[in-house]
């Protein structure tokens, strides 16, 4: 199900608002939280939109989990499948809001004598895993990217493209695949999401209806015009659909035609967009990532550094 994009914005705040509420506030308003939290869950269309399948799928007999979650010893059993896990948990904790004893005895069996260390342990056992898997399916309901990273990078939700935008369509002649191979894999090592005809069409597939697909979810076409070009007849259809992008989509699509030392002149359907006369990979390479709509995400160390 697909969103107006402001009700995805009022949506993702809201939830953002009461999710980070119902997590790092004081334990002594957590009922409060946890109710608002909850009616939000209730009535919200894009987390219904995620809820609203599991929940029809899956029915658990939550006081049978709970005796054996407070028997002794103690057993904290979940099901192996991520979305009956998921689901359970959302169950869990709407019967804790109905039922606060349901908190008080899981936190009794865990050896947690006051109250507020016994709600601590049910938002560290129940309630923030459930919390962090909703954030991330919602994110992905939403097409954009999750509340963490928006509030993390302190970026506006109108500059975050949505996964069907992103490719980079690398159009040239399969002489050049080599040459422009080594273009698809840097760019795929610096996070972008380039299209090329060999991975990106299985055999069998309609020639003309998955080149239109590729041009649909880019942001960018690059035609590569090298000594191997003899004639433009080959790129009209091509062009004709990054044209069509480029009309619809306007600055968040580009153009991009790198044209290497003593090939032909670029071709008159491409002129009058960017091109850039080049001697070698890396120089094309730079003005291809100059050229893009998008921009390459912030610095950080990587995993295995820290």
């Amino acid at each position: 199900m697909r969103f107006p994009r402001e009700e995805v914005v009022e949506s993702l705040q809201s939830f953002k608002s009461r999710r980070d509420n119902l997590l790092h506030e004081d334990v002594d308003t957590f009922d409060h939280h946890s109710q608002r939290f909850l009616e939000f869950c209730k009535t919200n269309p894009l987390v219904r939109s995620v809820l609203d399948p599991l929940e029809s799928k899956c029915s658990y007999d939550v006081k049978a989990w709970c005796d054996a979650a407070t028997d002794y010893p103690p057993r904290l059993s979940f099901p192996p499948d991520r979305d009956a896990e998921f689901a359970l948990r959302y169950c869990l904790m709407k019967s804790a809001q109905e039922d606060q004893n349901h908190i008080i005895s899981l936190g009794i069996a865990h050896e947690k004598g006051e109250m507020n260390a016994q709600i601590e342990l049910f938002r560290t056992l129940i309630v923030r895993p459930f919390v962090e898997d909703l954030t991330y399916r919602i994110g992905r309901a939403a097409d954009l990217a999750t509340p963490e990273t928006r509030a993390v990078q302190a970026v506006p939700l109108n500059r975050i493209p949505a996964s069907t935008e992103v490719k980079i369509f690398l159009s040239h002649k399969s002489i050049d695949k080599p040459l422009v191979h080594r273009y698809y894999q840097a760019l795929k090592a610096i996070g972008f999401e380039p299209w090329l005809d060999e991975p990106n069409m299985p055999a069998g597939s309609n020639l003309e209806r998955e080149l239109l697909r590729g041009f649909e979810e880019s942001c960018a076409a690059v035609f590569f015009i090298t000594a191997n070009f003899k004639d433009e007849r080959y790129l009209a259809t091509e062009v004709e659909y990054a044209i069509l992008q480029k009309r619809n989509k306007e600055k968040k699509f580009a153009i991009i035609t790198l044209r290497y030392t003593d090939a032909s002149p670029v071709p008159s359907l491409l002129a009058p967009y960017v091109y850039k006369n080049i001697s070698n990979d890396l120089e094309g390479f730079l003005e291809l990532v100059k050229a893009l709509p998008i921009e390459l995400g912030p610095l950080r160390w990587r995993a295995d550094v820290v």
